[in-house]
């Protein structure tokens, strides 16, 4: 996916915890370098700029973790929309005189429990389920489903500055066997003595570890940079052809400017 691209962008606005605008609006930029699929042995670096819409309504709510509406009005349970994103692959060794993989996208609900806010971190738990579509924006194509549960934590840094934090996530991946096949299978057309045909599974895909840290430099600058280290040990498609490398590594800086907000303030629940 586009993290870190943007997963650590998301973190930009927890710096305004307490009446917030009921909407900001702005730009985020970053670049970085991203494997090109899961498992792929070559990574590239890749940008990102997009504009930033903000709107933190008594029902809907929209940033940047999605599309939210609050059907569940509870201290420890949240009940919203996630959205994720992944970049295309158009120059990879693996896949030579393969089709190119195309964007992805996902959409699909997400249920967080909040409970234990009292503890070190205050960390939350997301249990994501998503369909994905891929497009080269002239058509899109239905891939398949994927389900992340994700562990989340946010520290307060004040030895880095007023304004810094580090937020920490630890997810694991399990997708459908259309999902997992856009990127392992090998139809016999395009099997090589190097790459025999191979069709895919269902089942476990691999496990992230994600680090990020975002300071608010002004009113209406923040900064992020961060780290996803990947592990696809026991993947349930370690046999493709496709799956060469076991780890993998991202990394991502970028910015969030938001300079337009309301007078009007949201409230605080």
């Amino acid at each position: 996916m586009l993290w870190p691209l943007c997963a650590a962008a998301q973190q930009a606005d927890a710096e305004h915890a307490l009446g917030k605008p009921v909407w900001e609006a702005g730009v985020v930029a970053g670049g970085g370098r991203v494997p090109d699929y899961p498992g792929s042995r070559q990574s590239h670096v890749r940008g990102l700029l997009a504009p930033l819409v903000i709107y933190r309504g008594p029902l809907l709510r929209i940033d940047q973790e999605g599309v939210r509406g609050r059907l569940i009005r509870h201290p420890d349970w949240e009940f919203d929309l996630t959205a994720s994103a992944a970049f295309n692959a158009r120059a990879n060794d693996a896949r030579a005189g393969m089709p190119p993989l195309d964007y992805l996208v996902g959409i699909g609900p997400q249920l967080v429990y909040k409970g234990w806010r009292d503890a070190s971190g205050a960390p939350t738990l997301h249990l994501k389920l998503s369909e994905l579509v891929s497009t080269d924006f002239h058509r899109m194509r239905r891939r398949g489903e994927v389900l992340e549960p994700e562990l989340r934590w946010q520290v307060a840094l004040p030895g880095a500055g007023a304004g810094t934090r580090l937020s920490v996530g630890l997810q694991a991946t399990w997708a459908s066997r259309s999902l997992n096949g856009y990127s392992y299978d090998v139809a016999p057309p395009y099997a090589t003595a190097a790459r025999p045909a191979y069709a895919a599974r269902a089942g476990y895909l691999g496990s992230q570890l994600r680090l990020s840290i975002t300071r608010k430099l002004t009113d209406q600058l923040s900064g992020f940079a961060g780290v996803q280290a990947m592990s696809w040990h026991g993947s349930a498609n370690a046999e493709s052809p496709l799956l060469l490398s076991r780890t993998g590594l991202s990394v991502g800086v970028g910015l969030v400017w938001i300079p337009w907000r309301s007078e009007t303030r949201a409230a605080v629940d």
